[in-house]
């Protein structure tokens, strides 16, 4: 989905006039929502009302929200700047867009919010709350957008040094009313078979995503270890899963597609004979040996963990799986212009 075209309920939304006329054309619903793990509907809801002041105000600070989120692109147009979700990538100056029919699980995740949402639970325990869901409509199309936020309860137990009280006639009294913050930074926005992520530590949190990245990682892991390249005696292959369980780049693994899979066991050979030429090649004058493992970057330091002779890995155990990683990922590019052998950008701050 392109959020950016003129049908998008998002770029609508984005250029809608702030008047009572253009606002009232959006419908609001507002939701409190919580994430219970263990049962089976996943999540529970509670439908709030609003005062009509208070859903105009809504409305406009999702609007105003839009707004600060478009760029200037190239051609000097105001728009969205979106890129493709990856586990392993956090790019702060992109929207990170995730399309739901890639993850089966993480759909039926959605469709278990999108249920929940629809079906308000009279029990709901408000102070449980782990974050709030405002849907709007405008036409026949929906969004939902997502603030990772619980409610706040006042009382006397609260804080021995801090404490809510309300004007009541002419005396301030302690207050036990639920108090909500509304408005604020946009965590995600599902519209569709699209998530739009802005905070994605929250979008992790509020679908439980880390367990399924480690779950993904761990799968990947355990495929790549029972490779017969990992049957040397020194492969110490116990101890390679254990460093990359603890590895904060190993959320990479996670990212490694079967075909990616399938292509590291069948050209392993392939690529150790290329090794081989190149650490063969490698100069015998001392200065020209710096230039040429430099040119080689990060390929130089796989030498200390394959065993070209006999095809295996080598682990230490106090080793980094950091080069291997890179390795397994398919991480080694060549630059175009230097011709240098380069990691890809895996992680932006």
């Amino acid at each position: 989905m392109d959020i950016n075209h003129n049908d998008s309920i998002i770029y609508r939304l984005s250029n809608l006039a702030l008047t009572d006329e253009a606002l009232n054309e959006v419908d609001l619903s507002f939701h409190l929502v919580r994430l219970q793990k263990e049962a089976d509907s996943l999540y529970q809801s509670s439908g709030i009302q609003l005062a009509p002041d208070v859903i105009k105000w809504v409305k406009k600070s999702i609007i105003k929200t839009l707004q600060g989120l478009k760029e200037v692109d190239d051609t000097e147009s105001k728009v969205f700047l979106v890129g493709n979700y990856n586990h392993e990538i956090k790019i702060n100056d992109r929207i990170a867009r995730f399309e739901l029919s890639e993850d089966q699980g993480l759909l039926a995740k959605v469709g278990k919010l999108t249920t929940a949402l629809r079906t308000p639970d009279p029990e709901y325990p408000e102070k449980h709350t782990s974050f709030q869901m405002v849907k709007l409509t405008l036409g026949e199309q929906d969004a939902y957008f997502c603030y990772y936020r619980g409610v706040r309860r006042n009382s006397m137990r609260t804080s021995s040094k801090k404490l809510w009280v309300i004007k009541n006639a002419n005396q301030f009294i302690f207050t036990e009313d639920t108090m909500i913050d509304l408005g604020g930074n946009i965590d995600f926005f599902i519209v569709g078979d699209f998530i739009f992520i802005i905070n994605v530590r929250h979008f992790e949190f509020a679908f439980d995503y880390r367990d399924h990245i480690n779950e993904q990682r761990d799968r990947n892991l355990t495929e790549i270890i029972s490779m017969p390249f990992f049957d040397g005696e020194d492969s110490n292959k116990g101890k390679f899963e254990e460093s990359c369980k603890k590895y904060i780049h190993s959320r990479g693994l996670a990212q490694i597609k079967r075909d990616t899979l399938t292509a590291i066991q069948t050209n392993f050979e392939a690529r150790c004979n290329e090794l081989s030429q190149i650490k063969a090649s490698l100069p015998e004058d001392q200065a020209e040996q710096e230039r040429y493992k430099k040119k080689y970057g990060t390929i130089w330091e796989l030498f200390e963990y394959i065993d070209l002779d006999n095809r295996k890995i080598i682990f230490k155990e106090d080793a980094s799986p950091r080069a291997l990683l890179h390795f397994f990922a398919d991480k080694i590019v060549k630059s175009f212009v230097t011709e240098d052998f380069k990691v890809a950008v895996a992680y932006e701050e």
